[in-house]
C-alpha cells in the first residue's frame, strides 16, 4: 500500500546526504537450520504475504490456511513481508508479534522463514520502508520464538539438496523516503553487499530447486506494477531501481522469486527480461486491493479475493497450487500448475 508521501519532501530528503561508494563489507553468509528431514522426498510450503492487517481477512486466511495444512500437509510456511500494518513495531516484545503471528499462524505447527516489508520498515508515515530497526526488530523476535524464523534480514534456508530458499530485504531499495542509513540507499554499500551475497548463495547452491523470497516483485500486473517503475514515481530510489538490480543477479539462476507487496495473487512465466525463473506474487492474506498496471501476460491473476499459495517440491517437479478464501471461510483451488525439473 502507498503511503501518500509529498513527492517535493521526498526529493529534498534524497538531495541530504551523498549514497557513499567506497569498499563494501561483505554480509554474513547466515543460514538458517530447518527441523525438516534433510532426506525427505518432498517439501510442502504454504506461502503468505502483506497478512500482518489483525483484521477479519487476516484471521479467515489464517484458518482457511490451517484447513488446507491439515488436509494436504505442510512442513514449512514463507511469510513475504509486511508482517505488521500500518507500522512494524521496534520492540521484540510487542503484543503485535503474538496478535498477528503467534496466535494465527502457531496452530499451523510449522517454521515461517519471514522476511521485511517497506510497512515493516517505517519511518515516518506508515510503508514508507525508510527505518531497517523495523525489520531487526523481527531478526530479535526469532531468538524469542522459533516459528518465526528470520537470522538475519538477508539469509539462507535449505531441505537437504531438495530446495533452498534464499530471503532478501527489497524495502530500503524501493522506499517512499530515503533510507536513515544512507549505506543502505540503493547503490550504497549495503546494498551492493546484499547483491553480491545473493549472487555468491545462489551460485554456491547445491540445491535441487532455488527459490528467493522478497517483499517487493520483479513483476506485477497490480497497482504498484513491474520493479523500475512502481507507481510511476520518478526517483530511481522510490520506483524500485535498485530491487530490479538485486532480482537481477537471480535471474536464470533461481527457479522462482516468490514475492508480494502488491495485493493479488499472480504469476508470471519467465520474461525476457528475466530468462528461466518464474515470478509468483501471493500479497493478498491480509486484505485485497483493486487496481492494476501493464499488460503483461499472466500465468493467473486473481485481484478481489484474499488467498494464499501452496507448494509441494519434489526432486523432479514444483507443483503450484492458488487457493482463494471465501466470506465464509472456505478456501478454493483456482489454478494449479507443474514446473518439471529434468
Amino acid at each position: 500500500m502507498r503511503p501518500p508521501l509529498p513527492l517535493g519532501l521526498g526529493v529534498l530528503l534524497a538531495a541530504c546526504a551523498p549514497v557513499p561508494t567506497g569498499p563494501v563489507p561483505p554480509l554474513p553468509d547466515m543460514t538458517a537450520p530447518l527441523l525438516i528431514r534433510a532426506d525427505a522426498a518432498d517439501v510442502r510450503i504454504v506461502v503468505m504475504g502483506d497478512q500482518g492487517t489483525g483484521t477479519e481477512v487476516q484471521r479467515r486466511v489464517a484458518a482457511a490456511m490451517r484447513a488446507v495444512c491439515e488436509r494436504e500437509g505442510c512442513d514449512l510456511g514463507v511469510g513475504l513481508g509486511d508482517n505488521f500494518y500500518p507500522a512494524g513495531p521496534r520492540d521484540p516484545a510487542s503484543i503485535l508479534f503474538r496478535e498477528r503471528f503467534a496466535e494465527p499462524y502457531g496452530p499451523l505447527g510449522v517454521p515461517f522463514l519471514m522476511v521485511p516489508g517497506n510497512h515493516d520498515e517505517s519511518w515516518l508515515l506508515g510503508g514508507d520502508g525508510a527505518d531497517a530497526r523495523g525489520a531487526e526488530a523481527e531478526v530479535a523476535y526469532a531468538r524469542l520464538n522459533p516459528q518465526w524464523v528470520m537470522p538475519a534480514r538477508s539469509y539462507r534456508a535449505a531441505v537437504g539438496d531438495l530446495v533452498e530458499f534464499f530471503a532478501v530485504d527489497t524495502s530500503p531499495l524501493a522506499a517512499y523516503l530515503p533510507p536513515l542509513r544512507v549505506n543502505e540507499r540503493p547503490g550504497g554499500s549495503w546494498d551492493r553487499a546484499q547483491r553480491a551475497w545473493l549472487a555468491g548463495a545462489l551460485e554456491s547452491s547445491q540445491a535441487r530447486w532455488r527459490l528467493v523470497l522478497g517483499h517487493h516483485p520483479l513483476f506485477s500486473g497490480g497497482k504498484h506494477g513491474d520493479a523500475g517503475h512502481y507507481d510511476g514515481l520518478p526517483l530511481p530510489g522510490q520506483r524500485g531501481d535498485g530491487v530490479r538490480a538485486l532480482y537481477g543477479v537471480a535471474c536464470g539462476k533461481a527457479d522462482a522469486i516468490l514475492s508480494g507487496h502488491d495485493h493479488v495473487l499472480m504469476g508470471f512465466a519467465p520474461q525476457p527480461e528475466c530468462p528461466g525463473t518464474r515470478q509468483w506474487v501471493s500479497g493478498a492474506a491480509g486484505q485485497v486491493e483493486p487496481g492494476r498496471s501493464g499488460s503483461r501476460p499472466v500465468t493467473f491473476g486473481i485481484f478481489d479475493q484474499p488467498g494464499f499459495l501452496w507448494l509441494n517440491i519434489t526432486r523432479d517437479a514444483l507443483t503450484l497450487r492458488v487457493f482463494t478464501v471465501s466470506e465464509d471461510g472456505a478456501a478454493q483451488e483456482v489454478h494449479t500448475e507443474t514446473v518439471g525439473k529434468p
